[in-house]
């Protein structure tokens, strides 16, 4: 039930800042000043130039302000019909479908970036490219590394605990059957860690091949950056693909066992749960 975790994993992606937004403890502080905020951001990626600062700035502001034109009434529209979902009686199938709507709306937003991202990337000197690629190397190498310093069990276990947090932030006290059902869901999930970093390396590798291309024609350059910025899952696996889907009809089906066993008081601090997040959404669309 979180919009979290749906950035690309390039987070110098203009689409990842302003979803996380959304998520964090300040979400409309970080939103309305996202502009300035993120010259802060990118710079862990990128040294630009004073111009190509301006231009960046300037992409994240219209982004947003597009975005909350057009976006946030339907995030709105959506989290107000999975509450009227949740409250009735969920078939696996109608929560599945609800989280490809929230897919077709990132989708939206990286399309609407697109353009501008590739026109920012074009004046990108050598040097800078190549800090950019280091930058997002290092990411997917620290990521591994942390991988690494866990065990299978221990990784489990965190992955238990945060999703018990998460229940608990959404429905209050669990009880001994509903940690039980969330423990077996846990148990069954698929991890897919390093398929997805092959995924992150694959995508990176092309990214690496665009930018250092000397041969490319600019046209050429613009379509095969588009790709790597919006063509996400050519860059996956077949096995990543599967995976994803089945671990998301495993947590549709845990949501369908957990409802029948809300109680009057879980499906309130729910539902205030829900309440509060649409009043964020409400003042982000009101703010100007």
């Amino acid at each position: 039930m979180s919009i979290k975790n749906m950035c690309l994993n390039y987070k110098s992606a203009v689409v990842g800042v302003l979803l996380l937004a959304l998520t964090g403890c300040s979400a409309t502080f970080t939103y309305n000043n996202i502009g300035w905020l993120s010259a802060f951001w990118i710079d862990d990626y990128v040294d630009l130039s004073k111009q190509q600062s301006k231009q960046a700035k300037d992409l994240i502001k219209k982004s947003r302000d597009w975005h909350r034109k057009t976006q946030l009434p339907l995030y709105r529209q959506d989290l107000l019909a999975l509450q009227k979902l949740l409250d009735e009686d969920p078939s696996e199938q109608a929560l599945l479908t609800y989280f490809q709507g929230f897919k077709t709306h990132w989708q939206s937003l990286v399309m609407y970036v697109r353009d501008d991202l590739i026109e920012l990337a074009i004046g990108l000197s050598t040097e800078q490219r190549e800090e950019f690629v280091a930058a997002i190397a290092e990411d997917i190498t620290t990521e591994s590394d942390e991988y690494n310093e866990q065990t299978p069990t221990q990784r489990e276990q965190d992955r238990l605990e945060r999703q018990l947090d998460t229940y608990k932030q959404w429905l209050g006290k669990l009880s001994e059957q509903q940690v039980s059902l969330i423990t077996q869901a846990n148990s069954e999930f698929q991890a897919t860690f390093l398929l997805r970093q092959a995924y992150k390396q694959t995508r990176l590798d092309k990214l690496k091949q665009v930018f250092f291309d000397s041969q490319l024609s600019r046209d050429q350059f613009i379509s095969q950056l588009s790709a790597v910025i919006t063509e996400r899952e050519v860059f996956m696996s077949d096995e990543l693909i599967r995976l994803d889907a089945e671990n998301s009809k495993r947590y549709a089906r845990l949501l369908v066992s957990l409802r029948a066993t809300l109680t009057a008081k879980q499906r309130q601090h729910a539902n205030a749960e829900f309440s509060d997040m649409l009043e964020d959404i409400e003042q982000l669309i009101n703010d100007e």
